[in-house]
């Protein structure tokens, strides 16, 4: 399963469109959302997140899944204002970062990338 948080509702849209169309599990969250709660209920092999979410922001749901034991996989997408995280998001394991502009088939290849599944689509 793949649990994928953003503040971008356009973005939500597009993934889950392209998700179902697949048939691939997923579950999309958005801003306010008990994200690190979700992610030991639904337990994702694949978490996405938004270094934009500010409530909390995207590096302390990393902060709080790693603490908490969480030893799946994490992309993470960001963009110009958050450049300065990205080394911190990556020592909290993150094994991808998108940069924005991005769109869903991008996510999906970095998803794809880190699942290190490059033979199938995401």
């Amino acid at each position: 399963m793949l649990l994928i948080a953003t503040i971008d509702p356009i973005l939500r849209k597009n993934l889950q469109e392209t998700l179902t169309a697949k048939g691939d599990p997923f579950l999309l969250l958005e801003e306010g959302e008990d994200i690190v709660e979700a992610v030991f209920r639904h337990n994702p092999s694949i978490v996405v997140v938004d270094l934009y979410l500010t409530h909390p922001s995207g590096l302390e749901i990393l902060r709080q899944l790693r603490e908490k034991g969480f030893s799946g996989k994490v992309v993470v997408l960001g963009g110009q204002s958050t450049q300065n995280l990205t080394p911190e998001a990556s020592r909290l394991g993150a094994v991808q970062i998108v940069g924005r502009p991005f769109n869903a088939s991008q996510i999906l290849g970095a998803v794809r990338v880190a699942s290190g599944d490059l033979d199938q689509d995401v």
